[in-house]
């Protein structure tokens, strides 16, 4: 696990370098902005799915 991790600090201080930002910078953009929003859409898409699932069902009885 410790393996992985480091990989993955490796993979964003050279993203990091080639987008021109800090590791911090570029931490706060994946982790505080990017996860949530994206978070966020996908259960509300999964909402929207299962109302919809919900209503063809109750037309199909």
């Amino acid at each position: 696990m410790d393996t992985i991790f480091w990989i993955c600090v490796k993979l964003m201080q050279v993203g990091a370098n080639v987008l021109g930002i800090t590791y911090q910078q570029l931490n706060v953009i994946l982790f505080v902005i990017l996860h949530p929003a994206l978070t966020i859409v996908l259960w509300y898409q999964y909402r929207r799915y299962k109302r919809k699932y919900q209503l063809a069902l109750e037309m199909n009885k």
